[in-house]
Formats: C-alpha cells, structure tokens, sequence
C-alpha cells in the first residue's frame, strides 16, 4: 500500500517541521511523540521516515505478558511458596 500526501515544510521554533496526515500516522502505526528516524540518502534526494525501534514496546509487551501469568497462576504460586 502507497498513501502519498502533498506538504509543506515550515517553521516551528528554532526548527523546521513537516506535519504528517492522520492517515499515514494510522498507517504507520505511529502516534503524537512517537520517536522516529529520519534518513537522507544524497543517491536519489529522498527522505525518509520510520518509526524508531523502540526496546520500550517490547520491554511494555513483555511487562504486560508477565503480569498476566502471574495474575493467571498467582494461585499455584501461593502454593509452591510455602514448600
């Protein structure tokens, strides 16, 4: 799939910001505050966005995967504490 999206570059602070459409947000799983990266590649001039690899949304999925079995086996786990 291909969502293109006419833009503008333009001032924000001391930087300068592009501002992308919800539907590539949606698209690309990204959201406000996301970290992304941003790469130029000086063969063809283009520019590219991607999401960052974020070891915290593994790091979050595992924390909630864990919490979840020990929730589901707290009472086997009572049990084998006192043996």
């Amino acid at each position: 799939m291909v969502i293109k999206s006419l833009t503008k570059i333009f001032k924000s602070g001391n930087s300068s910001a592009v501002r992308i459409s919800k539907d590539i947000m949606d698209a690309a799983g990204l959201k406000v505050d996301d970290k992304i990266n941003v790469t130029f590649n000086s063969h063809d001039g283009s520019v590219v966005i991607k999401a960052a690899d974020n070891d915290n949304k593994v790091h979050d999925h595992f924390s909630k995967m864990l919490d979840q079995s020990l929730d589901e086996d707290q009472a086997i786990l009572d049990f084998l504490k006192d043996k």
